[in-house]
């Protein structure tokens, strides 16, 4: 029997590394405005360190944006990860934003559950929260928020943000940083130049945000895990699942 070939990917993901593993074919050429009503919706890829095997789309994350007032939006967020033995993680917040640089959450509410191989949710498992209404803290924000946040980021080296983090609205995590690393081109059809923020901080790996000229934000990348821009993502799961 011959050996099967495995070759390490060896490298950071990059876009061009994403769509050369598979991940994503071309980037979406419709216009976008950060500042308006909008849903972005992703796939969650993984990448288990070869080129050949083991990559694959474990969950959606869709978020979309509804303005308020002048001061405020609301963030609906629907994320479902596939766990490995069967069950789907569903995670579903509503989010209270401050109009400011880090969409700094004011209110929220989270309800995470699980659903079993038989599309039966397990109840025991099934947890609700309640953020505080407040004003917005201007130093602090959320994972989900930052999804929105970078969005309306100036393309500068200038552009530095500093912050604390709530991971998944309940894990406070101190002392982080976003900012502008630059532009860098791609061989992907529908862009041929993405713009790249960078966050680091306690508690998480590395993460960075890849945009197009219109500031909509077409992935994350994170060690070997990345958010995909792809609007047909939660079909995607549906049929694994």
């Amino acid at each position: 029997m011959a050996k099967q070939t495995r070759t390490i990917v060896g490298l950071p993901l990059t876009p061009d590394l994403l769509r050369e593993l598979g991940a994503f074919d071309e980037f979406p050429s419709e216009s976008f405005n950060p500042d308006g009503n909008w849903v972005n919706t992703y796939r969650i890829w993984t990448c288990h360190g070869y080129r050949e095997s083991g990559n694959q789309s474990v969950g959606s994350l869709q978020i979309r944006r509804t303005i308020d007032t002048a001061k405020s939006f609301t963030l609906s967020v629907r994320r479902q990860v596939v766990q490995t033995d069967g069950l789907v993680n569903i995670i579903e917040a509503t989010i209270k934003c401050g109009n400011n640089q880090l969409a700094s959450p004011i209110q929220w509410d989270v309800w995470s559950r699980f659903v079993g191989p038989d599309n039966k949710p397990l109840e025991q498992l099934e947890r609700k929260e309640t953020g505080p209404a407040t004003q917005a803290v201007d130093r602090t924000t959320g994972d989900w928020c930052l999804f929105e946040a970078v969005q309306r980021l100036a393309f500068d080296k200038q552009t530095s943000l500093s912050f604390d983090l709530l991971e998944g609205l309940t894990l406070f995590k101190a002392g982080h940083r976003l900012f502008y690393r630059g532009a860098y081109p791609t061989k992907a059809p529908g862009a041929d130049l993405l713009h790249c923020f960078v966050q680091l901080g306690s508690g998480i790996l590395p993460y960075e945000y890849w945009l197009d000229k219109s500031h909509r934000l077409l992935m994350t990348t994170s060690m070997n895990k990345a958010c995909v821009l792809d609007k047909e993502a939660e079909k995607i799961i549906a049929r694994r699942t």
